[in-house]
């Protein structure tokens, strides 16, 4: 009964507490180049941040990164990375979504920029670690990939790289995602669930990552990427590859390379 309590009380506790500071959200919203940063994103929280009672789980809007997660405007979020008073946090979150939404070039030319305007930037921690990861080479992907327990490997080839002309051809990833997952529904697992959704394509990654398998935009290593495949991607740079491995067949689409080197 205790278990049942605790456990409704985690349910209706995480919908009555799952909220945004909309003063926050809202200066995010109203924010232009040459305005100040808001100051709550540059230290996180300024207060107290209850917990869901006996859960343990993190309230939605208790960190930072829940905030600079929906931030679109670059000029803000290179502020963010760039304010002397940002917390590690702060900095780390602001990385990953301009990442995200420019590109590791667009950092690397921002950090360039603002070395040669200010050579003592380099002193905080965060930012030289971010100087360092720019040293390496990067590409841009978006990965499927049919298990091998889903399908024989010689068909899944054949369905990866029906997949692949498509995307070669220049249909959009979202719609060939789709309509390849669609034509391959998990019959097994529906049989069993009527309501599930599984397909026997899964989308297993779609981020920017380094030849070791260090991915820029989590500061996390990639470990669903087989690294051979990972050299195969660097030294073909573009287009849409298929690659077997011992957990399956892989469809990489390349949409961006990065290299540094002089």
């Amino acid at each position: 009964m205790k278990t049942l309590i605790i456990a409704l009380s985690c349910f209706i506790g995480f919908h009555a507490f799952a909220e945004f500071d909309t003063n926050l959200v809202r200066e995010i919203k109203t924010w232009h180049k040459g305005d100040a940063p808001p100051t709550r994103l540059l230290k996180f929280p300024d207060g107290k941040i209850d917990m869901i009672g006996e859960c343990g789980l993190r309230v939605q809007g208790s960190e930072v990164d829940d905030y600079i997660s929906q931030v679109q405007n670059a000029d803000l979020l290179a502020v963010l990375i760039f304010d002397s008073r940002s917390q590690a946090d702060t900095i780390h979150a602001a990385v990953t979504q301009i990442v995200t939404l420019k590109g590791v070039g667009y950092v690397s030319r921002l950090l360039t920029e603002k070395r040669k305007a200010d050579p003592s930037v380099l002193s905080r921690s965060e930012l030289a670690v971010l100087a360092e990861l720019l040293r390496s080479p990067y590409v841009t992907i978006q990965v499927a990939r049919i298990a091998v327990e889903d399908m024989p490997q010689d068909k899944a080839e054949t369905v990866l790289h029906q997949m692949s002309k498509e995307l070669d051809a220049g249909v959009a990833w979202t719609n060939t995602y789709r309509k390849f997952s669609d034509l391959h529904p998990d019959l097994r697992d529906r049989a069993t669930d009527p309501k599930s959704t599984r397909t026997l394509i899964s989308y297993l990654y779609d981020s920017t990552v380094s030849p070791n398998g260090f991915d820029i935009a989590t500061y996390r290593t990639a470990v669903d990427l087989p690294l051979v495949h990972l050299s195969d991607l660097f030294r073909a740079k573009r287009g849409t590859h298929v690659l077997r491995a011992a957990g399956g067949v892989y469809l990489y689409h390349i949409t961006s390379y990065y290299d540094n080197a002089p």
